[in-house]
């Protein structure tokens, strides 16, 4: 399988309509794929931002050609429900086919508390996660009205009179073991998250083919994604920094305890070192340094990748990947 280059709209860090123009300068310079965060409170609380994804979307996939566009990640059990977030994807693909995708998670409490106050279980939001694709897949699918009565969720005689054009791809969230074994098993395609290449090698991968395998999946034919930052600087402290913003994602608990308040998380994040950093994104001096990380990534499997410009220039993020692209695919 070719290797895919996404490019990361973080709307989180960056304001709805600056990370528009990247993404259109983004689609110009050759990337392959657009992706943008769906979250309420963001990962960092200085300078911060929160756009609503979906609404993003829309503009995004008007303002472009044809680059392919997927949130990284959707939560489809708390705060939405997963038949409006079938409506809102059948919708997008309908209106732009081939052209929409939606990565699917478990959560983080940042998002889901502040809205609804509720944070169930690591084992309990995973069920909810698996109940609500049989939820959203039954709503793209049936042709008649669907009566669903699950254990978190129920329909009654729902349906989606706008239907996609064509097959919503689904990428499920797999970053510890049995997520990884989820996403085979329930996915049309694996999204894990900055993770340390031999993590990927050793446990993400084995176990995401293990779940393809056992559904009756090719996994040779489902794409390995991955969210991961980067940051490029004629000065590596500085390319390194770049990547503050993001750094609470290194830290466990962030994505297991009920953490929600974005000034709490961005403690956590300001002191993650300097090593992890270097060792979990991808932190480069030039083009050279950025094909290098790339491959260290494509080395233990990964092959779409989605990429969070934190460059401190934001514009020379994007432009370098002229060069880099021919040597990366």
């Amino acid at each position: 399988m070719d290797t895919k280059i996404g490019y990361f709209a973080s709307l989180e860090q960056y304001k709805p309509m600056d990370a528009l123009e990247q993404a259109v300068r983004a689609e110009k310079v050759g990337f392959d794929s657009i992706w943008a965060d769906d979250h309420f409170h963001p990962w960092y609380h200085t300078n911060a931002q929160s756009a609503q994804a979906w609404a993003w979307m829309g503009a995004a996939l008007q303002a472009t050609k044809k680059v392919f566009i997927s949130t990284c990640i959707t939560c489809p059990i708390l705060r939405y429900n997963p038949a409006i977030v079938a409506q809102t994807f059948a919708t997008l693909r309908n209106m732009y086919p081939n052209r929409v995708g939606i990565a699917v998670g478990a959560g983080e409490a940042m998002n889901e508390v502040p809205v609804t106050g509720k944070w169930p279980t690591v084992p309990e939001r995973q069920a909810m996660t698996v109940e609500a694709v049989e939820v959203m897949r039954k709503l793209w699918e049936s042709e008649s009205p669907v009566t669903f009565n699950g254990k978190y969720f129920t329909l009654d005689k729902a349906f989606l009179y706008t239907k996609p054009s064509d097959e919503v791809p689904l990428y499920i969230s797999g970053m510890g073991p049995k997520g990884a074994y989820m996403a085979g098993q329930y996915g049309d395609h694996l999204m894990t998250v900055s993770a340390d290449p031999e993590l990927l090698k050793k446990s993400t991968m084995p176990n995401f083919e293990k779940g393809a395998r056992d559904a009756g999946k090719d996994p040779s034919k489902m794409e390995r994604a991955m969210l991961i930052w980067y940051s490029v600087n004629e000065d590596m402290d500085k390319a390194v920094e770049g990547n503050r913003f993001w750094c609470a994602c290194l830290v466990p608990s962030m994505f297991k305890y009920k953490v929600y308040d974005s000034k709490e998380v961005e403690m956590h994040a300001n002191i993650v070192g300097h090593d992890l950093i270097k060792k979990n994104f991808i932190c480069a001096t030039d083009a050279e340094g950025l094909i290098k990380e790339i491959e260290r990534f494509k080395d233990a499997g990964i092959n779409h990748f989605c990429l969070g410009n934190s460059s401190p220039s934001v514009n020379q993020g994007i432009d370098i990947f002229k060069d880099v692209l021919p040597h990366v695919r």
